[in-house]
């Protein structure tokens, strides 16, 4: 198995001391995505959040640095979710579970961060739909991926795990499971020189 292989593998579901490892890195060079996603979210008091693909929990712990809310970590991986416990105890609540099944009640959150997670979106957006599912009427979804042009050239990319996006697909996405997205709340944004993302922000 090569490399690039390996690594779309551990992004996709990260595992063991390796997988440890990759969420410490990805926090660094999420850095900027993050802090964006979290002020565009603009978490309130009192507020259930759902951090669809926690990772290590920065995120949650960005949003409980900007608000008195509740937040609740769901992520498939059980190494991410042992990061994200070691991070944050008892401030927040923890779920191990596919994004498209999640374990939460229909209209359970008042809004919803997926932040680099949507590469792994089915193409029917089962994960997308589940997310719809649980977020209450009037509730937003703010959602970061990197543009599809800034990942053709890194070869993980291409071993067929990701799903790559532009901000028309990302757009069409989102309104296909049944969000409310005006195509002008999809965003370009630099990221780095070399790298581009696409901020959205949705509603139920």
């Amino acid at each position: 198995m090569t490399f690039a292989r390996r690594l779309a593998q551990q992004l996709a579901r990260p595992s063991g001391m390796a997988g440890r490892l990759l969420g410490n890195a990805m926090d660094v060079v999420n850095r900027r995505p993050l802090s964006l996603a979290v002020d565009m979210l603009a978490p309130a008091p009192g507020e259930a959040i759902l951090d669809a693909g926690c990772g290590t929990g920065a995120a949650m712990a960005a949003m409980l640095a900007r608000a008195p809310c509740h937040v609740t970590g769901a992520d498939a991986s059980e190494t991410m979710l042992a990061s994200a416990r070691r991070r944050l105890g008892s401030k927040a609540a923890y779920a191990q579970a596919s994004l498209e099944d999640l374990p939460f009640d229909d209209a359970s959150f008042d809004a919803v961060l997926a932040l680099n997670v949507l590469y792994f979106n089915d193409v029917e957006n089962g994960m997308l739909r589940s997310l719809h599912r649980v977020l209450r009427p009037g509730g937003r979804l703010v959602v970061y991926v990197t543009d599809r042009d800034s990942m053709a050239g890194w070869s993980f990319a291409r071993e067929g795990l990701h799903r790559l996006y532009d901000a028309d697909a990302l757009h069409s996405a989102l309104v296909m499971s049944g969000f409310a997205c005006e195509r002008g709340k999809v965003h370009e944004v630099a990221i780095t020189r070399s790298v581009r993302g696409l901020f959205a922000c949705a509603w139920r």
